[in-house]
């Protein structure tokens, strides 16, 4: 997962930006979800960027700015991989969407996504280690306490002990059993999430830890059942093909 990082702009180009990162005319269309699943399986989050830019967040109605957090979410994560300059406005305004929107979201999400949103300021300032940190396993916590039934909560549980060093808390054996936790609690409610990213996501992140763990029997059979259950989704073919390779198994 799917996963990492974040910002805050010059006080000058905040100014330029008023409601949200280069606002297209409204005309612009918003695409659905299943265009935006689509590209997601594709590898297309130029998509993504251009449903994220078409409005003035203020501009959209509670319904709209929910389902547009939500994507956020994952855009800002995806760009962080490919430049971090670029990310730091949509990590500054997924911030501060999750902060608009606190009131009128599910607990859970609202401590997931401030994982999320403190993990990708992490990303992009390492200085501010220690405070992250807290704020981080904070809200990791509090998520399953908001509701342990809710598989986002064990996912973002997980991605924390999995890709924390040892010395702050990071455990891949226990994040291992909190991504199968997840992918048990996503399993359960598959009919709920059939246009969910955050599904293929928690997917690929099982297999990256069963993989990093030597266990290569557990990651290439849920790489296949993966690849099975969204043919679509080229990410998990390809890390598919390289685990086969790498093992032999071709």
């Amino acid at each position: 997962m799917l996963h990492k990082r974040v910002v805050i702009l010059l006080a000058a180009m905040a100014a330029m930006l008023p409601c949200g990162v280069k606002a297209q005319p409204a005309e612009v269309a918003p695409y659905s979800d299943e265009q935006l699943y689509a590209a997601y399986q594709a590898g297309d989050m130029g998509l993504w960027k251009e449903y994220i830019d078409h409005a003035c967040f203020d501009s959209l109605t509670p319904q709209e700015q929910t389902r547009r957090l939500y994507y956020e979410y994952g855009y800002a994560a995806a760009l962080l991989d490919i430049d971090k300059r670029a990310a730091r406005p949509y990590i500054r305004q997924f911030g501060e969407h999750i902060e608009a929107l606190k009131n009128n979201l599910p607990q859970v999400l609202v401590h997931v996504y401030m994982v999320a949103f403190h993990t990708y300021d992490l990303a992009v300032y390492a200085r501010h280690i220690i405070s992250h940190s807290d704020q981080i396993f904070s809200h990791a916590e509090q998520a399953i306490e908001a509701d342990s039934t809710h598989p986002l909560a064990w996912g973002i549980q997980a991605n924390v002990h999995f890709y924390a060093p040892r010395l702050m808390g990071g455990n891949k054996q226990q994040a291992m059993q909190e991504y199968e936790r997840a992918d048990s609690l996503f399993a359960a409610r598959a009919a709920e999430h059939q246009r969910d990213w955050t599904y293929m996501a928690q997917t690929v992140s099982l297999v990256q830890c069963y993989d990093k763990l030597g266990l290569t029997d557990k990651a290439l059979a849920k790489a296949r059942e993966a690849t099975a259950r969204w043919p679509k989704f080229d990410y998990m073919k390809q890390y598919l093909q390289k685990l086969e390779k790498k093992n032999n198994k071709i």
